[in-house]
C-alpha cells in the first residue's frame, strides 16, 4: 500500500524555478532526439548516406519503440520518481547519439535508433514532465504550470534546427550529432540535479519487487474509461497527421525549388510564432474547455498544412509558418491538460503513459505514411493534404468524445 507523505509544502517561488529548469530539459531532448532529425533526414544528414526512407524508418521505430516504454516510464514517475529516470534516459539518448555518428551500414543505424534513441525519448520528452506538474500545483494551478512549461519549452526548434544545419555545414553530420549528444547529457544531468518532487512513501518490498512494480504498471488500464479511448485514438490519428506532413516539410519545399539552408532557418522561427498560443492557449482552459481549444488548434494546424502544400512562392511559406506556429505548440500541452481534468491522481503517469503509446504511434507512422505516398514534388502535395483533411476531421472527434455538459463541468463520456 501506498501512503502520502507529510512534508512541508514547498516555497512558491522555487516550484516556478523548478518548471524553467523542466524546460530546459524538454528543449533540449525534442531538439535533439526530434527537430534535429527533419535536418538529418536530407540529403547533407544520414538521409543521404542511408537514404531518407531508411532514416525516416529509424526514426518512426524510435517513437514507436518509446511509445512502447512509455507505460513503464510512467509507472516508474508514479511510483520511484521522475529525477532519476530523466538523468538515465539523457545518457542514454547521448549515448545513442555518438553511436549513431560511428554508424557505417543502414542497418546499425536502425539499430541505434530502436535500442537507445527510442528509450531515451520516452524518459525526456513530455510525459514524465506532466507527472511533475501534477505534483508540484494543484487543478487550479495547473494551467498556468502548463502553459509557462509549454511556453518556455518553445525554442526547441527554433534552437535546434538552424543549430543542428550548422553543425551539419561546418563539422559533417557524424561530428554534429556526437556534439548534440553532449549537450542533451549535460543539460540532462544539470536539470536532475536541480529539481525536486515530492514522492509518496512506499516500503522496500514495493521498491524492490518486479512483480509489485508489473501489477501497479497493469492497474493503470484499470483507470481509464471509454471516452478516454475513443478520445485517445482520436487524437492519435491526429498525431499521424500532424507528424507526417511536419516531419516531411523542409524536404517537401526543397522539392518545390526552395533552398535547404534557407528553409531550414525559415521553419525555425515556428517556434517563436508559437510562443504566445504556448501560453495562452493552456492558460485558457480556466474560461473554456480544454476539449474546445485543442479542437481549435488542430484545425489551424491542419490549415498550415493545406497552405505548405501549394506554396510556390516565399510569402506561402510565411503564410505557412504564422498559421502553423500560431497553433502546433500547444497541441500537445492541450491534449494532457484533457487528459488531466479526467485523470490526474496516483495514477495519472500511467494512464498518460498509455496514452503516450499511441502519440509515438502516431508520431512513428506519420512519417512513413507521407513517405509511402511519396517524396516527389505531386505526391508530397497529396499527401499533405490529405493531412490536413484529416486533422480537421479528427479536431472534431477530439471534441466530442470529451466535451463538457452544459451548464456543467462534467466531461461527457463518449
Amino acid at each position: 500500500m501506498t501512503h502520502a507523505a507529510t512534508r512541508p509544502e514547498r516555497p512558491r517561488w522555487m516550484r516556478w524555478a523548478w518548471v524553467v529548469a523542466a524546460s530546459m530539459l524538454i528543449n533540449t531532448s525534442y531538439g535533439t532526439l526530434s527537430y534535429a532529425f527533419s535536418v538529418l533526414v536530407t540529403q547533407s544528414g544520414p538521409g543521404g548516406e542511408f537514404g531518407k526512407g531508411a532514416v525516416s524508418i529509424g526514426f518512426g521505430l524510435a517513437l514507436l519503440v518509446s511509445g512502447v516504454i512509455a507505460i513503464a516510464t510512467g509507472a516508474v514517475a508514479d511510483l520511484f520518481g521522475t529525477r532519476r529516470l530523466m538523468a538515465a534516459g539523457s545518457a542514454v539518448g547521448a549515448l545513442g547519439l555518438c553511436l549513431l555518428a560511428a554508424c557505417q551500414s543502414t542497418w546499425q543505424m536502425l539499430v541505434v535508433m530502436v535500442v537507445l534513441i527510442g528509450p531515451a525519448m520516452a524518459a525526456t520528452f513530455y510525459e514524465p514532465i506532466y507527472v511533475l506538474m501534477n505534483r508540484w500545483f494543484s487543478a487550479d494551478e495547473r494551467p498556468r504550470a502548463y502553459g509557462v512549461l509549454t511556453l518556455l519549452s518553445g525554442f526547441s526548434v527554433t534552437i535546434f534546427t538552424p543549430l543542428t544545419r550548422w553543425l551539419v555545414a561546418e563539422l559533417g553530420w557524424r561530428e554534429a550529432v556526437v556534439v548534440l549528444g553532449g549537450v542533451l547529457l549535460a543539460v540532462g544531468l544539470v536539470v536532475a540535479a536541480l529539481i525536486r518532487e515530492e514522492m509518496p512513501v512506499v516500503t522496500a518490498r514495493q521498491r524492490h519487487s518486479p512483480a509489485t512494480f508489473l501489477l501497479e504498471t497493469r492497474d493503470g488500464l484499470r483507470h481509464t474509461t471509454k471516452a478516454f479511448w475513443a478520445f485517445t485514438l482520436s487524437f492519435f490519428v491526429a498525431t499521424t497527421a500532424m507528424s507526417g506532413f511536419s516531419f516531411h516539410m523542409i524536404s517537401q519545399l526543397e522539392t518545390r525549388g526552395f533552398d535547404e539552408t534557407s528553409v531550414a532557418s525559415a521553419i525555425a522561427i515556428t517556434g517563436i510564432v508559437s510562443l504566445p498560443a504556448r501560453f495562452l492557449l493552456p492558460l485558457l482552459s480556466v474560461r473554456l474547455p480544454g476539449a474546445v481549444l485543442l479542437a481549435f488548434a488542430l484545425v489551424l494546424v491542419g490549415t498550415g498544412a493545406w497552405v505548405a502544400s501549394m506554396a510556390d512562392e516565399w510569402w506561402q511559406v510565411w503564410v505557412y509558418i504564422a498559421v502553423f506556429g500560431a497553433a502546433f505548440g500547444a497541441v500537445y500541452p492541450l491534449r494532457a491538460l484533457v487528459t488531466a481534468e479526467r485523470f490526474a491522481g496516483p495514477y495519472f503517469g500511467r494512464v498518460i503513459g498509455i496514452q503516450a503509446l499511441f502519440v509515438a504511434l502516431g508520431r512513428a507512422a506519420g512519417p512513413v505514411v507521407i513517405g509511402a505516398i511519396g517524396t516527389d514534388q505531386a505526391s508530397y502535395e497529396v499527401g499533405f493534404r490529405i493531412a490536413a483533411v484529416t486533422l480537421a476531421i479528427t479536431a472534431f472527434a477530439c471534441w466530442w468524445t470529451m466535451r463538457r455538459r452544459r451548464g456543467t463541468g462534467h466531461v461527457v463520456a463518449a
